[in-house]
């Protein structure tokens, strides 16, 4: 497995970073409310938000517990976990694209547009995947 360089951001926190920021409005809540309830600076929630550095898993648990959430719902989207196909591999191993096509499909917040995504992308994929099988 491959990671990423230190100063790159990690396709799995800019997901949970884009999760906690999805919660947090969700819950209107500005950034700066939430730094002053967890003693950090605003600059830091932005960090964290856009992947830019990693959450700490404890602070992970307070910013859960604020937000009324687990720490495991900023790993999941919906029913999709963002390690679906990253678990035996790190996300710094895909394309560009691949990587572009999988952020894009973790901030689409709604699961029903997620799942007519992905039929969409079946279909298209359909003869392919049949041709593939018939090699």
């Amino acid at each position: 497995m491959s990671f990423t360089s230190p100063r790159q951001p990690d396709l799995v926190d800019q997901h949970v970073g884009q999760q906690v920021r999805i919660r947090r409005k969700t819950c209107r809540m500005s950034m700066k409310q939430l730094a002053e309830k967890i003693g950090i600076t605003y600059q830091q929630v932005q960090k964290y938000e856009t992947g830019a550095n990693r959450i700490p898993v404890s602070r992970l648990a307070l910013i859960a517990e604020l937000l009324g959430s687990s720490p495991g719902d900023f790993y999941a989207s919906g029913t999709q976990s963002a390690f679906a196909e990253g678990a035996q591999q790190s996300f710094s191993n895909l394309s560009p694209d691949d990587q572009r096509l999988l952020q894009a499909f973790n901030a689409i917040p709604s699961d029903q547009a997620k799942k007519a995504l992905l039929d969409i992308a079946d279909q298209m994929a359909a003869p392919f995947l049949a041709q593939n099988l018939d090699e």
